[in-house]
């Protein structure tokens, strides 16, 4: 009898453990190019207005390279991260001008080419500083509260969560650790890593880039640029879903899965270029050389990638690429000072309107809705049923939708 009882207890850890391994198992749903064409028209876009732009004579709503975007919806203020004029400035919703948060500097309530900004629970701003290595949250009144370094790691990314926690994309530490995000305390020290960094490369220069969203739920996502894949991790850091889409152009082929523990998915992907590397032997020892080759280049799916507060997904994927004639027309030069456009020809630039496309994802990572879009998209931001398209680069302003979803 009692054996009997041990088995039963055994037979039934077993099952328990392969119940729980079906509930937390991660899983893949793929979009076909079909049915993300059948979703075209689902989604309309109202045009509210224009933010910033070459036409803007105001000072204060001149923006040079707006790069980041984040709303307040309870005091309706609109964020706009000003990279270039290294400052925030914060508006109304209606576009009435309020104040300017920071300037060029850099000690405290200075900041330096931000690179993007977040709200806390609490009203606070966030304002990510790439090449100072830091992050400085400000009062709502624009006063400087806290100060954290990273000690010489360029960062890509902060959100924070409702427990007002950061959470960070720190490039070079992701290729150490092999982990994606890192959650941070208020003192500044990581509580959590989430993820799991897939690029074989080990140069953040040349890896893969990333885009990363998180939810009101703390949900968090990471959406990959040149490989059709986005990645849902529970606010534990378990992995709950990947989702794929097929894209109109030709790449390089890409098998995507998830791994035999159902926690992450794997990414295996053929060759892209025929790039190949020379070995060369010395008194010095041994010099290895790269040899640009004349295949494929990486090319990018994924411009711009947001979530709403229904857990929704949206990304800008790319209908087409340029053509040598627009990529010369588009060239822009820039470095810490100032974005160089003399060289763009706007008679040909103002004719590209055929190259992004926005798709919507429900949260069980089903497209439900795509427009194409007519605009130049370096980022994008979702408040509600706003949507905030960040065309920085080539035309420095932000241009705000009303959303309208058909069923």
């Amino acid at each position: 009898m009692k054996t009997i009882k041990i088995a039963c207890l055994v037979i039934m850890a077993v099952l328990f453990c392969i119940y729980l391994n079906a509930v937390n198992r991660a899983v893949l749903v793929h979009n076909s190019i079909e049915e993300i064409e059948a979703r075209i028209g689902k989604l309309k876009l109202e045009l509210i207005r224009i933010w910033g732009g070459d036409e803007e004579d105001d000072e204060n709503k001149f923006f040079r390279n707006p790069i980041s975007v984040a709303v307040d919806e309870k005091a309706r203020l609109v964020y706009i991260c000003d990279q270039h004029s290294h400052c925030v400035r914060v508006f109304k919703d209606s576009y009435e001008y309020v104040r300017t948060i920071s300037q060029r500097g850099r000690g405290p309530g200075d900041s330096y080419l931000p690179g993007a900004i977040t709200l806390s629970p609490g009203g606070d701003l966030i304002v990510l500083e790439p090449s100072g290595f830091r992050i400085q949250r400000f009062s709502p009144e624009g006063k400087s509260k806290q100060i954290f370094k990273f000690n010489r790691d360029i960062l890509r990314w902060v959100g924070v969560t409702s427990k007002d926690e950061l959470v960070v994309y720190n490039p070079a530490q992701t290729i150490r650790t092999g982990k994606l995000i890192s959650i941070l305390d208020r003192k500044g020290k990581t509580v959590k890593e989430i993820g799991t960094y897939h690029d074989k490369s080990k140069n953040t220069l040349e890896s893969e880039k990333l885009f990363f969203s998180i939810d009101d739920g703390d949900n968090f996502y990471a959406a990959n640029t040149r490989t059709p894949v986005i990645r849902k991790y529970s606010p534990e850091g378990t992995l709950s879903m990947a989702v794929t889409y097929d894209v109109l152009y030709e790449i390089p082929p890409v098998e995507i899965s998830i791994n035999s523990n159902g926690n992450e998915i794997k990414i295996i992907r053929a060759e892209e270029n025929t790039d190949t590397v020379r070995e060369k032997g010395g008194k010095k020892g041994l010099m290895i050389q790269r040899v640009k080759g004349k295949g494929k280049t990486k090319l990018g799916v994924c411009g711009a990638f947001g979530t709403d507060s229904r857990q929704r997904m949206y990304i800008v994927c790319r209908r087409r690429f340029l053509t040598e004639k627009e990529e010369r027309a588009a060239y822009i030069l820039w470095n810490s000072n100032k974005i160089i456009r003399e060289n763009v020809d706007y008679d040909i630039v103002d004719k590209i309107n055929d190259i992004n496309r926005l798709v919507v994802f429900n949260p069980e990572g089903r497209v439900i809705a795509a427009a194409n879009l007519e605009t130049f998209c370096d980022g994008i931001y979702i408040s509600e049923n706003r949507l905030f398209i960040v065309d920085g680069y080539l035309y420095q302003r932000i241009i705000e939708y009303k959303m309208h979803f058909e069923n």
